[in-house]
């Protein structure tokens, strides 16, 4: 994310305030208004059915790793929410049961990443267009996930059954 230079309200060139707290924060002297440097919220989702669980690839990667279902959470919506319509949106596919197994933080992407396990019943997987592909897995600590990725993360945290 590009960082904020701009008064998003009223155009003025921001300036760097310290904070009661001693944080230095981005400010606004004409809109008295402080900027605080925010990250977008996003949820990753692990869907399982079993012991299987489903890995994706996103149109583009350059890598050789596989990932989870994810995205943002849209305005109004619940990171629950977002979950479930992230999962179906990409997949097709209906969950139940979803359980948040915690919060990762993604710094070079802006992101906090809110991590679920979602169960489903379903196998067939109607992939979206973002997605280059979508497969099951059985569900084992040598999935071709990126190394401390937070995907990895997620599937060692399932695995120890947490």
């Amino acid at each position: 994310m590009k960082p904020l230079k701009y008064c998003q309200f009223c155009g003025k060139k921001l300036s760097l305030k310290t904070l009661l707290d001693g944080s230095v924060e981005k400010y606004c002297s004409e809109c008295d208004y402080v900027f605080f440097d925010e990250p977008s919220p996003a949820v990753i989702v692990a869907v399982v059915n079993n012991n299987k669980i489903l890995l994706t690839r996103s149109i583009g990667w350059q890598h050789p790793y596989w990932g989870l279902v994810a995205g943002h959470i849209q305005r109004g919506e619940t990171a629950e929410e977002a979950a479930a319509r992230e999962v179906n949106e990409e997949t097709g596919l209906p969950t139940y049961r979803l359980t948040i197994l915690g919060t990762y933080t993604v710094k070079e992407r802006d992101l906090l990443m809110i991590g679920f396990k979602a169960e489903t019943n379903a196998n067939k997987v109607r992939r979206s267009r973002e997605l280059e592909s979508a497969e099951w897995f059985t569900l084992n600590k040598h999935l071709p996930l990126r190394p401390n990725s937070v995907a990895h993360k997620i599937v060692v945290k399932i695995l120890s059954g947490r």
